[in-house]
Formats: C-alpha cells, structure tokens, sequence
C-alpha cells in the first residue's frame, strides 16, 4: 500500500538525516517530521548547536547597519540578470541570506535581524506590495511571496504592513486562480509588443505608455505556474490566507497544470523545472509545488496529488535522500530530503 511505503521510506529516511545533518536540518526534522516536542531534552540540546552554528554566525555579523549584506565583489560590477541596478544584488542577496537565517532557527527578536526586516518593509509601497528587486516600476508578485514568507516567519506578533502586503498579492490573482508579473506576462504579449526585446519592453513600460494597459483586464493569457508558487509560498504562512478561498483557488490552478510547460518563458519554461530537486523554493522545483499544496491543505481527498506523490516517492536515492544530482551530498541535499520528508509525512497522515 502507498501508505506503508511512504511510512517506511520518511522514518529511513529521517533517521539517516539525524544521523548526519546540520543542527538546522536535525532541529526542522525532529520538530517537523517525528513530532518532538521543543522542550525535549534532544530537541534543546540540537537548538544550543543551532545557536552556536558558525553559517549562522557568520550571517548575523555580517548584517550592516543599514540591515544589508555586504555586496560581494564578483557582483558590484554588475554580473547579474539585471547590470544596472547594485540594488538588485543587495535586495536579493537579503532575502537569500534572511532565508537561510529562518531556517538556521534562528527566532524574532534578534536586533540585527530586525534591521534587515526593517530595511525591506521600508520598500512598500501605498498599494501594500514591496518594490523591487528590480527598481523598473513593475510590481513583483514572485519575490513578494518570498519576502512574506520571510517576515511571516521573523515576526512575533502580528504586523498590518503583512496584512497589506498579503491583500495586495490576494488582490492580483488572475481568474484562472493564479498569478502572472504584470505587465511582463500579459501585456507583453500585445501585438504592438511582442517582437520588442525584454529590455525594450521594460524601457517602454517606465513611460506614459504604461498608463494604457491595466494588467487586471488582460486575462486571456494563462497564468505563470511558479508565480503563482511563489506567491502561495508567502501567503501559506498566514492562517486567514491559508484558509481562503483565494489560496484555494491558486492551490487548484497549480496542481492542475503539475508537470506542464510554463506558458511564460522568461520565469522556468521548461517542463523539466518540475523533475529537478532543488532549495530553496525560489528556484523553483516540483518539489516546491508540492510543498506549497501540501501547506494550503492538498491531500490525498484531491485524485491528483496521487501521480506527483508517487513521482516523489520513487525519486528516493538508495541513500535515503533526495538530492540535485548523484554525487556526495551538500547541505542543500538535506534540505530538499527535509522538504521531501514533510510532504510526504503530512500525506500520509490524511490517507
């Protein structure tokens, strides 16, 4: 039986983890996987090892006092997608670097992480999204899922600059139930703009020519597959957005296009991205969509989690884990074991 096979596969496969993981990745497993309770003797003992774990460290001295990381020098030149803008790098490499310090264990309170917070919030506009990281004027669904997963995460207590940020995503759904960037994926495809370059296009869009088109009334094309990931990615995290019809509505758009090409080619095109393991999420992976369905409470009650759960299950390497590639395992191999783990627990547990 399914169950029986998943069963044994997640205890193999998460005493492997506890055997020979990071304090992080041993933490999440415990907590997240085998249930232990956070004031178990284990669990404690683990989390003193989170504290003191020299990744974690490194990060949080590094944190400015402007509540940014030091751009790294093979980047201040430009070497990124985006040549002009350094405030590309500093914006992404926040939300790389705060990621990693969530899941370090790392819990809110701590003053240099709040700066970091601090310094991304103050990027939100009026409508309640965060600009950037690309500063062309054109709102960034994708990297506001992270961003909210991010503070979600960080914030002890309930914050309305989340809530804005969570209505204004909820607010751009598309009717097909997902998401798309705007302008970029719907009126790009205008016959007046499709043969301009990208650049072109984005130079185009900074102009009054923008005023012409509201992204809202252009739904005959399809919404983005990992826009839409992205975006339930941040809006998960929050109980009343969770339960909403509108995460319901984006749950059932992505798990009905698993396995599909992305309509869009300028985000993940390929069919491919769903069979590729990959961390963290906004690299996008099937293995991400999944995570986000199980989140917004797809089970085994939907007959179409059962094809992609199968197609996890049987990419289990002989070793217990699940990895980006064949050779020896980094961190990011546990990380996706651990992702891997959860799905197919919470799956279980409702069979």
């Amino acid at each position: 039986m399914l169950v029986d096979d998943i069963n044994r596969a997640v205890e193999e496969s998460a005493n492997r983890l506890l055997q020979s993981s990071s304090p992080s990745v041993r933490f999440w497993t415990l907590k997240d996987i085998l249930g232990s309770d956070r004031e178990d003797t284990i669990v404690q003992r683990v989390l003193e090892e989170c504290a003191k774990y020299p990744p974690r460290q490194q990060l949080l001295r590094k944190i400015g006092p402007d509540g940014a990381w030091p751009v790294p020098k093979s980047t201040e030149t430009g070497n990124s997608s985006y040549p002009h803008e350094q405030g590309y790098v500093v914006h992404m490499t926040m939300l790389k670097n705060l990621l990693r310090l969530l899941h370090f264990v790392t819990d809110p309170g701590d003053p240099r992480v709040d700066r970091s917070l601090e310094r991304l919030l103050s990027w939100q506009t009026t409508e309640g999204y965060i600009q950037g990281p690309v500063v062309n004027g054109l709102p960034q669904p994708h990297h506001n899922g992270h961003a909210l997963y991010l503070l979600v995460g960080f914030f002890a207590a309930e914050d309305p600059r989340l809530n804005r940020l969570a209505k204004w995503l909820m607010s751009i759904q598309r009717k097909d139930g997902g998401w798309n960037m705007p302008y970029i994926q719907d009126v790009r495809y205008l016959p007046q703009y499709k043969n301009l370059s990208m650049s072109e296009f984005i130079e185009l869009m900074q102009t009054k020519e923008k005023e012409k088109h509201d992204p809202r009334r252009m739904q005959e094309v399809p919404s983005c597959h990992w826009t839409t990931a992205m975006v339930l990615w941040g809006l998960n995290e929050m109980l009343w957005t969770r339960r909403s019809k509108c995460v319901g509505r984006g749950a059932d758009f992505l798990l009905g296009r698993f396995f599909q090409k992305n309509p869009h080619p300028n985000f993940f095109e390929s069919e491919r991205n769903w069979l590729a393991f990959k961390y963290p999420h906004n690299k996008c992976s099937g293995l991400a969509a999944l995570d986000v369905l199980t989140k917004a409470g797809k089970g085994p009650d939907d007959p179409r989690m059962e094809k992609p759960i199968r197609w996890l299950l049987s990419s289990r390497q002989r070793d217990g884990f699940w990895s980006e590639s064949d050779r020896p395992h980094t961190e990011t191999g546990q990380w996706i074991t651990l992702t891997a783990l959860w799905v197919l627990s919470q799956y279980a547990r409702k069979l």
